[in-house]
Parts: C-alpha cells; structure tokens; sequence
C-alpha cells in the first residue's frame, strides 16, 4: 500500500513543482515584459521632439490670480499688474501670439508646465528647484521678502538677517505649496512649516491666527492686508532677496527662450523696464 501511495505521489509532486516553476517563469516573463515597455515609453519621452513656437503659433502664459499689484485679476475679470504689462510688451516687441491663464494654485501650473500644456509662467524666482523643473529667462526684478506678524505682536525682530530667520524658530509659518519661500526655509528644521496655495492664502491664515507668521513681499503682503483689512504687518529686515526671471517649459525648443530674452534685454535697455516699474511701485 505504501509503495503504491508513493508511485502515485510522486508523479503529484513532480507536477506540483513543475507547476510551480512554470507560474514563476511566467511571471518573471512578464515582469521582463513590463520592465522593457516602461523603458521604451521613458525612451520615447527622452526623445521626443521639443515644440517648436512660432510667432504665429499661441504660447500659453499662466499667471498668478492673487499676487497684486504685481499680477492679478480686476473685476472684470482680466489680469493687469506690472508683470502682466511687461509681457504684453514683451509679446509685442516678439510679434509673438499669446493667450493669458490665470491661477490661484500653483500644483496644477507645475504639472501642466512638465507636460508642456503649460507654456510659459511669469515672475518665476531664479531657484535651484525651478531651474531643474523649467527654462529661465534673464532676470528683470529683485524681490525682497520680509517677515508679517499679527498686527497685535510686540515682538522685535533683529536687524541681522540669519537673526531675524532663528526668530521663526518653534513658529508656524505659512508658505507657498512647494515655493520659493518654502524651498529657502526648508532646512531650517526648527521651524514648522505650513503650506497653502499661495503666500496670499497663507496670509490670510495669518489673520485668522492658523500660523504665526508669514513671509512676503512687502508690497505683495500690505496690499492685501489693506484691501481685507487683516491683522498683520511686515516687521524686520529683508531675509531673502531673490531675482525673478519667466518660466519655460522644457518640452519647447530654446528658440522661444533666445527670443523673448532678446526682446527683454531691449526693453531693459531702452528704460522701458525701470519706467513701468517706477509707475507700478515708485523709486
């Protein structure tokens, strides 16, 4: 009886483990399969053609919503600031087609920058992150950014700016989704971090007593301050400065790039920059 249950379980287990090994060589059939098409879509992608943009073609500009009186939608719905005058004069110093999108998210503009839907984002500070994500014009502005408290805060900030930064030390402090104000404070692990849509959100939270301090562009932040009547104001001194240049996606072919620094450099040169700057901001 013995002898007759082992001639039969044998055959069993040899089919068993035959089994076995054929659904493991399958699956590492198909493992190889699927390696091998996620590389020819990434080969695809590394080749694939960059966009040409001719004058006659329309390049997509995405611009702030809420970054008055830089940037911003009026009511009437239609963007005006002294950014979005540059780039109409930039535009027509290129003969360039051009159609303006506004956002108040800055997550979708960077995806759809990547893809190459998104043409082009204007007043883009010159960072290490940005420059890795999409191509930067010259630059045509500083920026100087300073700390906003609640209107009601007695506390002093110190002149020297590494001291004024430690002052954010044990605080909230709110900022841009993925910014440029995150990307200079990230590593200063004593300060905790809270992220919005925009610094103009963040701001708002402020007021509302979400964070406890918010850095931003002096006119940026008293702006909206003035026009919602929030509870805060800038204090200490400048403790980032960051020039700012225009985002290219990287899926365009650098001629548009060569073009539009060339049409901004004559604007630079012939005063047109440094006047439209004095009317927005003065001196």
């Amino acid at each position: 009886m013995k002898k007759l249950l082992s001639i039969i379980l044998v055959p069993l287990f040899l089919f068993s483990c035959q089994k076995q090994t054929t659904e493991l060589e399958v699956s590492e059939k198909m493992a190889e399969v699927e390696k091998e098409e996620v590389k020819q879509v990434t080969e695809e992608t590394e080749t694939k053609p960059l966009q040409v943009i001719t004058k006659d073609d329309t390049l997509e500009i995405w611009v702030r919503a809420d970054g008055a009186p830089g940037m911003f939608l009026n009511d009437n719905n239609e963007l005006e600031g002294f950014y979005v005058d540059l780039e109409k004069a930039v535009m027509k110093e290129m003969g360039q087609k051009y159609h303006l999108n506004s956002y108040t998210d800055l997550g979708p503009v960077v995806v759809k920058i990547k893809s190459g839907e998104g043409h082009e984002a204007i007043a883009t500070p010159i960072l290490p992150d940005y420059k890795a994500l999409a191509n930067i014009s010259i630059s045509f502005e500083t920026l100087f950014y300073v700390i906003f408290l609640p209107s009601d805060s007695t506390e002093v900030i110190p002149d020297n700016k590494e001291e004024a930064i430690k002052s954010l030390y044990g605080k909230k402090v709110g900022v841009q989704t993925r910014g440029h104000i995150y990307q200079m404070l990230r590593d200063y692990k004593d300060i905790e971090i809270v992220e919005y849509p925009t610094t103009t959100v963040a701001m708002e939270a402020l007021h509302n007593g979400e964070v406890d301090a918010v850095p931003e562009v002096k006119r940026v932040g008293l702006y909206y301050a003035n026009l919602n009547n929030w509870n805060v104001k800038p204090v200490g001194p400048s403790i980032f400065s960051l020039d700012i240049g225009t985002s290219f996606s990287k899926t365009l072919d650098q001629s548009v790039v060569d073009r539009y620094n060339t049409a901004l450099q004559k604007l630079i040169d012939n005063g047109f920059v440094k006047k439209l700057y004095k009317d927005y901001f003065g001196e």
